[in-house]
Order: C-alpha cells, then sequence, then structure tokens
C-alpha cells in the first residue's frame, strides 16, 4: 500500500509540473503484458544444473538473455507500439502455456488508438536468447534479430528479406546492434574485434570491419560518422575525451573539448547532445553551446552511452532520470531479513545497525526539445518496492516525431504516453 500511494504522489506532482511548465502529457495505453508470455527477472534467475559443466549451476537460459529480460519497444509514425519479448521455454525454464515450447523472440503489436490488445502476435524462434534485436528502418520497417538473422518483417508478420549473421560471439565478449540517428544504418558487433555497417532498406553490407579491439566503432553515429567518449589516460586520474570517427576509420580527438564529463549524443553531423549527471546540453562540433537545461530537481541523469532516445527527426530526446535512495546492507547475508531494503527517504542508522548507502534507481523518463532545450515531459517509471531486490530498468522509445513515447516497466506493464 505505501508504494501504491508513494507512485500517485509522483505521478501528480509530475503532472503538476508539467502543467507548471506550460506542458501536457497524456496516457494513452496500460497494458499488462503477462497473458502474452513476458517473463519476470525472477523466471529468468531459475538457478538449474548447467548443460556444459557437471555439478555447476547457472541462472536462466545458457548465455544469457537480451534487454536484461524486460524486452523492448519501438513506435512508429503511425502510432502503433511494437515489442519485443524474449521468452526461455526450453530445458529448466519454468512452463508456460502462455509461452509455448521452444525458446523465442515474440513480437506483439498494439495499437496507440485500440483498446490495448494486440493487433498481431508473431514469434520468431531463435537458437540464443542473448543476440536479439527490435527497431525500426528508416521507412517505418521493424527490423528484427533471431536466430542469428537480420530481417526486415511486413505487415503480415512475415520477413521480406533476410541477412544471415556470423555467431563468432565468445563468452564475455560484446554484441549489439544500434541504428543512425537516420535509421538508414544499422552498425551490428559480432565480438571484441569484428563488426559490420549494413543498410536497413537493401540489408545489404555496406562495409565490415576487423580491429584490434572494440573501443573503436563505438558511441552514438550518424550515417557518417560515430562520437564516442573514450578514456584518455588513467593515471595519475581518469580522464575521458571526445573522439569522433568514420565506420572503420582512425579516430580523431576532438580537443577543443577538454577532459570532459559528459556522454555524447549525435543529433547530427554538425550537433549532439552532451548529457552529464545534473544538465544537458547541445553543442556543435566547434565547441559551441547552443542550450544547458538541468535535470529535474533532486534528481540525476543517467550518463550511459547509447541510453537516451532521439527521435528520428532530430525533434526530441529522451533520458532515463535516477533518484537517490538509501541502500541498507546487512551485516549477515545468509541471516534471516538478508534481503536489501530500500527507502523512500535518509534514515538515521542506530549503532550496530547495518550498513547504509546511498545508490541510484530509475525514477521517469524525461523529454526534452532539441531545438530549443525545454522539458516538454517527464514520465514517471516505477523503481524498486521496499524490501525488494534492485531490478533492471525499462525500455523506452520515441515515436519518429517524438509526440509518443512507449515506455516497457520491469514489472511488464507497457505504458503509452502522448505530450
Amino acid at each position: 500500500m505505501r508504494g501504491t500511494w508513494w507512485r500517485l504522489a509522483v505521478l501528480v506532482g509530475m503532472l503538476g509540473l508539467g502543467a507548471s511548465r506550460g506542458w501536457a502529457q497524456t496516457r494513452l495505453l496500460t497494458v499488462s503484458l503477462t497473458p502474452y508470455g513476458w517473463m519476470s527477472q525472477e523466471e529468468f534467475s531459475i538457478q538449474h544444473p548447467s548443460p556444459e559443466r557437471e555439478g555447476w549451476l547457472i541462472s536462466g537460459p545458457p548465455g544469457g538473455v537480451a534487454w536484461g529480460g524486460v524486452g523492448e519497444v519501438a513506435v512508429d509514425g503511425q502510432g502503433r507500439v511494437y515489442v519485443g519479448l524474449p521468452i526461455w521455454a526450453s530445458g529448466a525454464a519454468p512452463k508456460s502455456a502462455a509461452r509455448g515450447e521452444g525458446d523465442k523472440l515474440r513480437v506483439l503489436v498494439l495499437s496507440a488508438g485500440g483498446n490495448g490488445e494486440p493487433v498481431r502476435t508473431v514469434d520468431f524462434p531463435t537458437r540464443s536468447l542473448d543476440r536479439l534485436d527490435l527497431r525500426l528502418a528508416a521507412d517505418g520497417t521493424l527490423l528484427l534479430v533471431a536466430d542469428d538473422k537480420l530481417m526486415r518483417v511486413g505487415a503480415d508478420g512475415r520477413p521480406t528479406a533476410e541477412l544471415a549473421l556470423p555467431n563468432t560471439q565468445k563468452k564475455f565478449e560484446p554484441w549489439y546492434l544500434q541504428s543512425s540517428t537516420t535509421g538508414r544504418t544499422v552498425r551490428i558487433r559480432f565480438n571484441s574485434k569484428s563488426s559490420m555497417l549494413v543498410d536497413t532498406q537493401s540489408l545489404a553490407v555496406i562495409k565490415s570491419c576487423q580491429e584490434l579491439d572494440d573501443s573503436n566503432d563505438y558511441g552514438e553515429m550518424t550515417d557518417d560518422l560515430e562520437l564516442a567518449s573514450q578514456v584518455e589516460t588513467i593515471q595519475p586520474d581518469l580522464t575521458y575525451g571526445l573522439e569522433r570517427e568514420a565506420f572503420c576509420e582512425k579516430r580523431e580527438r576532438l580537443g577543443q573539448f577538454g577532459n570532459i564529463s559528459f556522454v555524447p549524443s549525435v543529433v547530427d553531423d554538425d550537433r549532439f547532445l552532451a548529457i552529464g549527471r545534473e544538465t544537458i546540453a547541445l553543442r556543435k562540433m566547434s565547441g559551441e553551446t547552443l542550450w544547458t537545461s538541468r535535470a529535474p530537481a533532486g534528481r540525476v541523469l543517467q550518463m550511459e552511452q547509447g541510453e537516451e532516445r532521439l527521435s528520428r527527426d532530430g525533434g526530441r530526446v529522451a533520458v532515463r532520470v535516477l533518484r537517490p535512495v538509501v541502500y541498507h546492507e546487512p551485516v549477515n547475508w545468509d541471516g534471516p531479513g538478508a534481503r536489501p531494503n530500500v527507502f523512500r527517504q535518509v534514515q538515521f542508522r542506530p549503532p550496530g545497525s547495518p550498513r547504509v548507502r546511498t545508490m541510484e534507481v530509475e525514477d521517469s523518463i524525461a523529454v526534452w526539445d532539441v531545438a530549443s532545450g525545454r522539458l516538454v515531459g517527464l514520465v514517471p517509471v516505477q523503481g524498486p518496492l521496499e524490501n525488494e531486490d534492485f531490478k533492471g530498468h525499462a525500455s523506452f522509445a520515441l515515436s519518429p516525431d517524438g509526440r509518443l513515447l512507449a515506455v516497457l516497466r520491469q514489472d511488464g506493464v507497457l505504458l503509452l504516453w502522448k505530450m
């Protein structure tokens, strides 16, 4: 009950803040995805004997799961919401009639003007729940990765084009796919050394690259350049520099920015968003700052490369907002009540009580207008509840014009907001 009242108070407060700042946001959809096979993090964490090492236990599906198990969302210009759910149904997975047999990427399609029921559900079998992806191409076509194939998927749910992807990833090596700001190209990293640039219209490979490590071809990208924060020095102090490069080319240090304390999100070939803990700014490659806006009061912005979402037209950006909480660490992790507790406000610690740490957890999604720096939306996201372990972050996406924001919360609830 306490958590319910707290979330209600936060929602009312954010709506009041919006009214005071001259912007409005309306919730169009609230849909629980549990009836459609959504899996909780507890289900993805079930321990079972390792199929590779006798006597060992592993958690969840062998090889891991994409998106931390939460899922992924995308919104097109017609108000259609696409949801990708990793479904673990093989081996030691918890059984459910709604999930069927075999591991798969389940894609749900919902309409902003609908009643919350999916208008289409399509399953894509896969051998790896870790190598999955869902996003939109520049023309609005759905792009999927499942079973080591990149696919363009038509309105009927059937692939219209496919590109086989090499499965060369080893344990603990990176694998990810990233779109350019226009959506015309995607960059796919297969492991620590191999990456590929692909045209999303034809699925033709524009260029493949072999590198010494995964520090190159990293960060946000347009069709022509990549922009990233890179470690410059470790001793005596840890410093970061801003670096630019074309795909598979030599990196260029942008010395006019010096030691940076932000992560960059490229808008176009001349401008980028500098996201710091307390501010977000629009800057030019020349070093000029066009505007600066502060994080919501009492909150900080997530500084993690690739975690923000820029609308396809470049007009709006959505950034995850974090809030500080107090974390009480048990003295005896094996004793009763050893699960960590999260409190909404600082509490004084009497002598002999568990250790206390301040941490930051997910609070909301903030949306800014890129041209003016004006905050145009602040959407609450359910964070960890009291007496629960910390959970993963929500997935979120903007429509091409930035007017719709879809949020898939960590409890399997999909929200669609208009702003």
